[in-house]
């Protein structure tokens, strides 16, 4: 009796033991089933953030190809007109030669005076013409060559303003060039963000946000924001899965930023990666690399008074 009431107590303890043991594991299978849920939702919108970085990279870069096109244009056609000038001019100066030859023979020929007056009053109309037409190309060569002006000078003010605004930050990796009638603000890696982020750091958010002050108060200036990397691989953990969606990412990050200032439309302002396929020296030193890994911030003027001028 002493032996089976023995037994019947370990069989208790067993079976408390097996359900504890059951109730332990089933909480932990939840607890992993809802991690995987959260990650499955966290790589859809990787994924869909990835496609809209793609889509706006696509839409930024048409865009540009379009300003370029037309700035390109722009310049034939100012070289052009330059060319048509100096011809008129010299067209001109010859008609005023032959004129006065012709009023001197004119003058000096009784016999002839009818048929030189003839001639005389053709050359005069001739004249006369080549003067309207040499008159309205300059017009329009000096109309054009006074709005190129006025945006050469909107851009150097800009500059000048940028480069004060961002002055404290011009020996910790940024620097501001002028190009192809745009402005570059060129921002180091270590500027802005901690190697494998895409989380700007307080420094370069203060950068930014001073950048941002100079840009709300030129609000016809549009804004690209382009990120770029080294050619190191990313070891792919995270949610970072190699150097094109650090490179949108980043980009993405500046532009979030600006945009917390209110005055800055989000119609004017771009962002795209562009990864390692764009780099500033080739990325077989440490030092080039470093180079490489950096966000330029594209500043460029509207153009559309310059076009329509162009087409009227």
């Amino acid at each position: 009796m002493k032996n089976i009431k023995k037994i019947g107590r370990w069989s208790l303890i067993l079976s408390i033991g097996i359900a504890s043991l059951s109730c332990v594991s089933s909480r932990k299978y939840n607890d992993l089933l809802e991690q995987q849920n959260t990650c499955a939702s966290e790589n859809r919108d990787l994924k869909k953030a990835n496609q809209d970085c793609n889509a706006n990279l696509t839409e930024s870069k048409a865009l540009n190809d379009r300003l370029q096109a037309k700035m390109n244009a722009t310049q034939t056609e100012l070289d052009t007109l330059r060319r048509n000038y100096i011809l008129m001019a010299a067209d001109l100066a010859e008609l005023q030669n032959n004129y006065k030859k012709i009023d001197a023979e004119y003058k000096s020929s009784v016999s002839g005076k009818d048929a030189l007056r003839d001639q005389l009053g053709r050359k005069e109309a001739e004249l006369a013409e080549k003067e309207n037409l040499l008159n309205a190309q300059s017009a329009k060569l000096a109309e054009l060559q006074s709005i190129l002006d006025t945006k050469d000078q909107q851009l150097n003010s800009l500059r000048e303003a940028v480069s004060k605004a961002l002055l404290g930050f011009q020996d910790k990796g940024l620097s501001i060039n002028l190009k192809n009638g745009k402005i570059y603000v060129s921002m180091a890696e270590k500027l802005l963000f901690a190697s494998g982020s895409w989380t700007v750091n307080p420094q370069g958010r203060e950068a930014i946000y001073e950048l941002g002050n100079v840009m709300a108060q030129n609000p016809d200036i549009h804004i690209m924001v382009e990120g770029h990397t080294d050619n190191v691989p990313l070891n792919g953990k995270g949610d970072i899965k190699d150097n094109w969606d650090l490179s949108t990412k980043r980009a993405t990050s500046i532009v979030r930023l600006l945009l917390e200032n209110k005055n800055i439309a989000p119609s004017r302002v771009s962002a795209c990666g562009r990864s390692e396929y764009v780099p500033l020296a080739p990325n077989d030193k440490a030092e080039d690399r470093a180079k490489n890994r950096r966000t330029e911030i594209i500043l460029t003027p509207d153009l559309d008074e310059l076009f329509q001028a162009i087409n009227q």
